[in-house]
Parts: structure tokens; C-alpha cells; sequence
């Protein structure tokens, strides 16, 4: 794939998965596996069919191991997300998740090892982070250290996940990597659904659902889900995982923008002085000039 067509992949990934957060406040009655279990499944069976065409190289072995793990922290990166978005604003969820590049690069200090700018940018980012966190509530009124730390943990999950398919994708083709993935990630999200006591199949049953919120769940799937984290797996043969996060940088501009136009929800000054610092931080650490 040649770098014109891995941008324009980037760009499509980019564009669907800055829809996710305003997606998912929008069926705030939904539990956070319910949602993340409906757009995995959807897209593992929309694409299942490419596990059992012989012309796609499928992961087999220990490859078939690591991809399984991969579902695990993607599993637990949308489980984190969710519940973030539901604790806090969408700037502040969104920029937290985005420090993906940032554990990325550490995840990938033997195989691809950053420039020493990257831990330049590491620092710029940390402090960003600092002013962020720290601004007054005042402005938004629904900010929360509970859904802050769960949105950084939501970043480091995403870069394990990114850091795997890394070291795989080389090796397999695009169409049954994401199946497996997606049909991994929602057997995982229904156990753990069964530990937290939440009835997903119950909650998504189509006599539960209204039919603006399968509507919703339609479009997290085909957008966020399809074109946003497939589109990264197609990438990911062509680019280090931690480029590819910081392409994900840009979710928060996009996320933020809807947030104010759909929500009615303002970013304070502070946090929009943190958010620039943090984005600025990672792409000096992350982008070639």
C-alpha cells in the first residue's frame, strides 16, 4: 500500500472514530459493555466470512494467541472508555485516551524505538496533562478524577492493543484479523458482563431497544467500529503503532466539536490550554517533521 492510501485509510479511521464519544452519551441507558459488546459483534459477523476464504492468510498458532490478547486489552480499553464518557466531559475523556502514542512508544521500545524527541514530547504532554485535570469545575460542572484515571487507563489499554496488532498484521491479512478481533473482543466483554452482573443480551434485545437507539448502535458499528478501528488495523502493517496514535490525536478536535454543537457542551478555557499542550506534547514525540 503505498503512503498516499495509508494516509487516506488514516484520514477515514479518523473522521468515524471522532463520532464514538457523542455516539455513545447518546444512549446514556446502555451500560458501557453493552455498547461496546453490540459494535464488536456486529462487525465480527459482518466480516466473519473472510476466516473461512482460503485467499486470506488468517492468524494461526501463537499468532492466533496474540491476536486473542489484543481483543483482551481492546475489551478492556472500550469497558474503561465508556464509563469515562459517562463520568466526565468528552474533551477531557477524549484527550485522556489519546496519550495512546505515548504508551505505544514505550510498548515498542525494543522492536521500533522512538527518536529522543519522543520523550521530549512525553514531558510537554505530562504537563499538559497536569493543567487539564486541574482546571476548575466550575466551567463544565460534570468533570470527575474517577472518569479522568479511568480515561488514562483507557490510553494505555489502546496501546497495548495497537502494539500487538503491530507485530501480527504483518503476518495475516486485514479481513480475518479484525473478524477474529471483533468476535474475541465481544466474547471477552461478555464474560466480564457476566462478573459485573449486566444483562447485555437482555439490554440489546430488539423488544428492549427503542429505535433511535438501535440506530445509534448501528452507526457506532459501521463508523467507529468498521471504518475507525479497521481502517488502524489496515494501517498498522505499514506504520508503528505508535504513529498511528498519534494520528488519534486529532479524535479530541473532532469529538470536542460535536460535543458543543450536539451536547451544548463547552470546554473551559483551562482545559482547552491543556487539551493543545497534551495534543502538542505527543505529536512532537510521535511526528516526523
Amino acid at each position: 500500500m503505498s503512503k498516499t492510501h495509508v494516509s487516506i485509510v488514516l484520514s477515514a479511521s479518523i473522521l468515524a472514530i471522532s463520532t464514538a464519544a457523542i455516539l455513545v452519551r447518546l444512549v446514556p441507558e446502555l451500560h458501557p459493555l453493552s455498547i461496546a459488546f453490540s459494535r464488536t459483534a456486529l462487525v465480527g459477523i459482518a466480516l466473519g466470512w473472510s476466516i473461512f476464504d482460503p485467499r486470506f492468510v488468517r492468524p494461526r498458532g501463537r499468532l492466533l494467541l496474540w491476536t486473542c490478547l489484543a481483543a483482551l486489552f481492546l475489551a478492556l480499553h472500550f469497558w474503561a472508555w465508556f464509563s469515562s464518557l459517562q463520568l466526565t466531559t468528552v474533551l477531557r475523556s477524549t484527550v485522556l485516551v489519546c496519550l495512546t502514542p505515548i504508551w505505544a512508544g514505550l510498548f515498542a521500545w525494543r522492536s521500533e524505538p522512538p527518536k529522543p524527541r519522543f520523550w521530549g514530547g512525553i514531558i510537554i504532554a505530562l504537563l499538559g496533562l497536569g493543567v487539564m485535570v486541574g482546571a476548575d469545575d466550575m466551567g463544565s460542572g460534570s468533570s470527575n478524577s474517577h472518569g479522568d484515571a479511568l480515561g488514562v487507563l483507557g490510553g494505555i489499554l489502546s496501546g497495548s492493543y495497537l502494539s500487538i496488532g503491530r507485530q501480527v498484521r504483518p503476518h495475516v491479512d486485514w479481513a480475518p484479523y479484525a473478524a477474529i478481533l471483533c468476535v474475541c473482543c465481544a466474547f471477552w466483554l461478555a464474560i466480564f458482563s457476566a462478573f459485573a452482573h449486566v444483562d447485555i443480551f437482555g439490554a440489546l434485545a430488539p423488544s428492549a431497544l427503542s429505535t433511535s437507539t438501535m440506530w445509534v448502535l448501528l452507526a457506532m458499528a459501521i463508523g467507529p467500529q468498521l471504518l475507525g478501528h479497521t481502517g488502524f488495523t489496515i494501517a498498522l502493517r505499514y506504520v508503528p503503532a505508535y504513529v498511528i496514535g498519534a494520528v488519534i490525536l486529532l479524535e479530541p478536535v473532532g469529538a470536542t466539536a460535536l460535543g458543543t454543537i450536539i451536547l451544548n457542551e463547552w470546554p473551559t478555557a483551562q482545559e482547552c490550554l491543556g487539551a493543545v499542550v497534551i495534543v502538542g506534547g505527543v505529536m512532537a514525540a510521535t511526528l516526523k517533521r
